[in-house]
């Protein structure tokens, strides 16, 4: 005859088993938390100098002027420039060419196509309005340093409202980038060109 374990044992080997599980499931949180501590550190700035107040008016109006142009061809007036670590060169131009691509977004694809990661990482994107979440997130993976909007995403949903072409995503840019692991710079909203920029989409929206 088979003799069962008392109950005292029984107890015995449960307490031992307990324990090992808790201490296998603490030594994997602590491995998980060290490793996403060693993967969550962020990267350096951008090298060079950061824009002008002076560079960046001017570049944030050369981009309203590009969103003009996507306007006169039928499209949303949003337009975007690249520029180089100098602040002075203007590296790529693109205006709005539909409700999936945007200004920034396709900017953004056209240079990690043409530029090395290294060499984006010390540009800056000019955009007439905010980024709105791929357009920041398409940013982030191009890895272009640095960003100036004119106007924010919440100025331009007060402006447009909820339109059936413009349902605008009220997440500023800064909170998507503060969810990554690089140390991009953000300048904006730029009021000296904020009332321009309204225009353009008053005209559009109205």
């Amino acid at each position: 005859m088979i003799k069962q374990l008392t109950s005292p044992s029984r107890r015995k080997l449960l307490r031992f088993a307990g324990a090992s599980a808790i201490g296998v499931g603490l030594s994997g949180i602590l491995i998980s938390n060290a490793t996403a501590g060693k993967q969550s550190k962020p990267k350096n700035p951008p090298p060079g100098d950061d824009p002008t107040t002076e560079q960046m008016i001017k570049h944030l109006r050369r981009a309203n002027q590009v969103a003009k142009i996507a306007m006169e061809a039928g499209h949303h007036p949003f337009g975007a420039v690249l520029v180089a670590k100098d602040n002075e060169t203007i590296l790529m131009e693109q205006g709005n060419i539909s409700s999936v691509a945007h200004a920034e977004s396709t900017l953004a694809q056209r240079a990690a196509q043409k530029y090395t990661p290294e060499q984006l990482w010390g540009t800056t994107l000019y955009s007439t309005a905010e980024p709105c979440v791929m357009c920041a997130g398409t940013q982030y993976w191009a890895n272009i340093g640095r960003l100036v909007y004119g106007m924010s995403e919440r100025q331009l949903l007060d402006l447009t409202g909820n339109h059936d072409e413009n349902p605008t995503l009220d997440v500023p840019s800064r909170y998507v980038f503060s969810k990554g692991q690089k140390a991009i710079k953000i300048w904006g909203p730029v009021e000296e060109v904020v009332q321009e920029i309204a225009d353009l989409h008053k005209a559009f929206w109205t």
